[in-house]
C-alpha cells in the first residue's frame, strides 16, 4: 500500500506526500475482490461470518496498522482504491462488511438496528440527524471510537468532507477566546442519539474537551447540545456556554485548520472520533440512483484510548479497548450481539462487565 500524492493540499511530510492518504495497489484491490467472492461462496450471512470468511492476508494487517495509527495525530486516514465500481449496492454493502470485520467490532447505529447506515439524500432531515439530506453538516463527532465512511458514489458538485484536529481547535480557542474555553471543560447536556422521541430527547452530560495523561479528548455536536434544551429536565444552557459552542464551530471551520477531502468512489475514510471533528459541505442532489452515496460503519477497536473520567457517563465506560459508544441498549442483543461477542474475542476488544 503506497502513499498517494494529494491534489488538494501539499502540507505534509518531507516528501510532500500526505501521511493520511493511502492508495491500494492493483493486487491489493484484487485481494479484496477475492475475499468478497469467498464470503459469498461460504453461504454465510453477515452476522454468521468471521474475518476468516473474508480473507485478507495482506490488506487486513495493513488496515489494522492504519487503525492503530489513528490514536495519534492526525487521527484520520483515507484509503483509496476499494473496488466498488461495477458492483451492485448489495455487493458493495457485503464488501464493506467484510472489510469492517478487519477494522473492529461493528456497532448498531440507530433504533432500526442498522449496522451499516446509508449517507445519501432521501429528501428528509431529522431534528437530531441530517445525514438523509443534502444539507451542510457542521463539525461534530460520531458516537463511536472509529467511524468509517465508504464512498460508493460521489456527488457531482459539493459534498466535500471536512476534518479538523480537536486539539488544534482547543489550542486556537485558548488564544482567541480564552474566557470561553473554560466553559467547554464543564459538563454540557447532549441529546442522546438513542432518544426514542427526538422532540423530547433523553440527554447525558459531558464536556466538549477533556485532558487526561497529556492528551486531548473531545465530544462535540452543536445540534445535539442545543436539542437537549427540548427536554425540560436538561440543565439550561447559559449565554456563555452558547457562545463557547458557537466558537468551536467558528474555529473548526478556519481554512488554515481544516483538511478538505473530495471523495471518489472506492474511498474509505477512517476517523478517530476522540481526536477529530468532521463535517461536510452541502451537495447537489442528483437522481437517487446516481447521487452521492456513502456507507457508514461505527467500530470499537482494541487500540482505543483511556478516556478522561468526566467522559464516562457519555460512553458507558472510559476503559481503553472496550466495546463502547453508540447506545448501550442497542448492543449485544440477538444474532448481532452474538456476532459482536465473537468479533470482540477475535480482535481482543473487551466487553465491559
Amino acid at each position: 500500500m503506497s502513499i498517494l500524492l494529494s491534489d488538494e493540499r501539499e502540507m505534509s511530510d518531507e516528501s510532500g506526500q500526505e501521511p493520511w492518504l493511502y492508495e491500494l495497489t492493483v493486487s491489493e484491490a484484487a485481494e479484496i475482490d477475492g475475499a468478497l467472492a469467498a464470503l459469498v461462496d461460504s453461504g454465510k450471512t453477515d452476522f454468521a461470518a468471521s474475518p476468516a470468511d473474508f480473507p485478507l492476508p495482506k490488506v487486513g494487517p495493513k488496515l489494522r496498522r492504519i487503525v492503530r495509527s489513528l490514536e495519534d495525530e492526525p487521527g484520520f486516514a483515507l484509503i483509496r482504491g476499494i473496488p466498488v465500481n461495477g458492483k451492485t449496492e448489495e455487493e458493495v454493502r457485503r464488501l464493506y462488511w467484510g472489510l469492517g470485520m478487519h477494522v473492529g467490532v461493528p456497532l448498531i447505529q440507530n433504533n432500526a438496528d442498522a449496522s451499516i447506515v446509508d449517507i445519501r439524500d432521501e429528501g428528509r432531515a431529522g431534528r437530531l440527524r441530517v445525514h438523509t439530506s443534502n444539507q451542510h453538516i457542521g463539525f461534530h463527532i460520531d458516537s463511536t471510537d472509529i467511524v468509517g465512511l465508504l464512498c460508493r458514489r460521489a456527488a457531482s458538485h459539493g459534498g466535500t468532507s471536512l476534518v479538523v484536529s480537536a486539539e488544534a481547535v482547543r489550542r486556537e480557542l485558548s488564544w482567541v477566546y480564552p474566557d470561553l474555553l473554560t466553559a467547554l471543560y464543564e459538563p454540557l447536556p447532549f441529546a442522546d442519539v438513542a432518544s426514542p422521541d427526538e422532540n423530547h430527547p433523553d440527554f447525558f452530560m459531558c464536556p466538549v474537551f477533556g485532558r487526561h495523561e497529556g492528551r486531548t479528548t473531545c465530544r462535540f455536536y452543536i445540534r445535539r447540545i442545543l436539542r437537549s434544551q427540548d427536554n425540560p429536565a436538561a440543565p439550561r444552557l447559559t449565554d456563555r456556554q452558547r457562545q463557547a459552542i458557537a466558537a468551536v464551530e467558528e474555529i473548526a471551520a478556519r481554512p488554515d485548520l481544516v483538511t478538505p477531502m473530495q471523495f471518489q468512489p472506492g474511498d474509505l475514510q477512517l476517523i478517530n472520533s476522540h481526536l477529530v471533528l468532521h463535517g461536510r459541505t452541502a451537495f447537489d442532489s442528483d437522481e437517487s440512483e446516481a447521487g452521492r452515496h456513502l456507507l457508514r460503519m461505527w467500530f470499537s477497536v482494541p487500540s482505543s484510548r483511556l478516556l478522561p473520567p468526566e467522559f464516562e457517563a457519555a460512553w458507558g465506560t472510559r476503559q481503553p479497548g472496550t466495546l463502547r459508544g453508540s447506545a448501550l441498549r442497542w448492543q449485544l442483543h440477538g444474532e448481532f450481539g452474538e456476532f459482536q461477542r465473537r468479533q470482540a474475542k477475535e480482535l481482543g476488544v473487551v466487553i465491559p462487565g
